[in-house]
């Protein structure tokens, strides 16, 4: 069994995801290739949405995140999560950073401040559940044609 100095940071499984979610999110519908996320998440991964978004909800697994992600999809052509700034505890992370992202049929660009809540397994190095609270969700709805 891996010491504790030996398994990746809360922060450093966080930042190999958001990489990946970046280059997800910005390949067009039809091209993506979940594999890229899927590694960085746990098979039994907990996805918890905005139930004020149009693809609110809990989603379960793999399964359920690529659901969420393919209806986040019909609304941003491009997302990215800018300037995070990370709390670190064990096994979770507190992140206050900037969302930054395109609404696909508006073209409006959004930058609004973003925190999550995010829990890790550090021994296998994959995110186990995260829920993002965004700043003015009515505001977010306008941006996605909603």
């Amino acid at each position: 069994m891996a010491k504790d100095q030996d398994l990746p940071t809360p922060t450093q499984i966080l930042k190999r995801f958001y990489a990946a979610e970046a280059i997800y999110m910005s390949t067009p519908l039809e091209q993506r290739d979940f594999s890229i996320m899927g590694k960085h998440l746990s098979p039994d991964v907990r996805l918890y949405q905005s139930p004020d978004l149009p693809y609110g909800g809990e989603y379960k697994g793999h399964a359920g995140w690529l659901q969420c992600f393919e209806l986040m999809g019909r609304y941003y052509s491009a997302l990215d999560v800018v300037n995070p700034q990370v709390y670190e505890g064990e096994d979770g992370i507190v992140v206050m950073s900037t969302l930054m992202l395109t609404g696909r049929d508006t073209g409006r660009e959004w930058r609004e401040p973003l925190s999550q809540l995010v829990r890790v397994d550090r021994a296998k190095g994959v995110i186990t559940s995260m829920r993002p609270f965004y700043w003015n969700v009515a505001g977010l709805r306008k941006v996605i044609g909603v």
